[in-house]
Parts: structure tokens; sequence; C-alpha cells
């Protein structure tokens, strides 16, 4: 996974994710998220629960109370989400036998672009903070 910052920093971190249903059960499933290798890799086990498979509505279930909505359209799972006052926005886009990961992070500008607006609805404007993307390969185990 590359990490790349507004600041001009940029770092490469090894991931995998490992999706696998949960027994027999086709509504869930494993969604274990790998970052980095040897003693300082981490690992996040969550769960991927279908809602509505029609909908496309899905939900990643982080196993500490978090989670998060997420909706397949065409071939990619979508969601977007805030933690303090960072907006993430992520998408797992499928493309044969690839699976293509973006992670953007947001945070909310310090001086909003404002001029006289007419309309009085309220409007926020934010800042780019970080990309995070990579391009997963499928392996058969």
């Amino acid at each position: 996974m590359l990490n790349r910052s507004i600041k001009g920093q940029s770092k490469t971190v090894p991931m995998t994710l490992r999706i696998q249903p949960i027994s027999n059960n086709p509504r869930r499933y494993t969604w274990q998220i790998t970052y980095g290798a040897g003693a300082k890799k981490l690992v996040r086990n969550y769960e991927l629960v279908v809602k509505d498979r029609g909908a496309g509505h899905f939900v990643i279930d982080e196993k500490d109370g978090t989670l998060i909505d997420a909706w397949w359209v065409g071939d990619t799972l979508y969601s977007q989400f805030r933690v303090g006052n960072q907006l993430l926005n992520s998408q797992y886009e499928r493309e044969s036998d690839r699976l293509r990961y973006k992670l953007v992070t947001y945070q909310p500008a310090s001086s909003p672009q404002v001029k006289d607006c007419q309309e009085k609805v309220p409007f926020e404007s934010y800042q780019l903070q970080v990309v995070q993307s990579t391009e997963l390969l499928l392996v058969k185990e």
C-alpha cells in the first residue's frame, strides 16, 4: 500500500486483505486486513455482513461496536464515515483477479472559501490529508 500525504511524504507498507465465508452463513464473511510484516505487522479482524444483497448494502463490523455502512455498486464497494473531525472515503474496486483499494482522508478546512451565498444551507469544505492506495492480487490458499 502506498500512503501519501499532502505534505509530500510517502511510504510503502505491505498490505493483505483476507475475505472468507464464516462457516456456512452466506451473510457473514471475515474481513481481515494486515498492514506491515513481521513483528511490526498490524492485523485488523473485522466482519463483512450482508444487510440487503439486492440493494448492495453491506456493513463492515469492526468488532468493537463500530459499524461502517458500505454499498456495492457495479464492481466497487464504497463507504464514507467520520472519525473525530476526519472524513474518510474508501473504495474497493474489483477488476478481474485484482482488487484496487483507495482510502482518502480529509479534515475540515481551516479557512473555508465563502462567497455571498443566497442559500442558507450549512456547508463545510474539507482539506485533503492522506491518500492510501494499493492493488491487491487474488491468492488462492
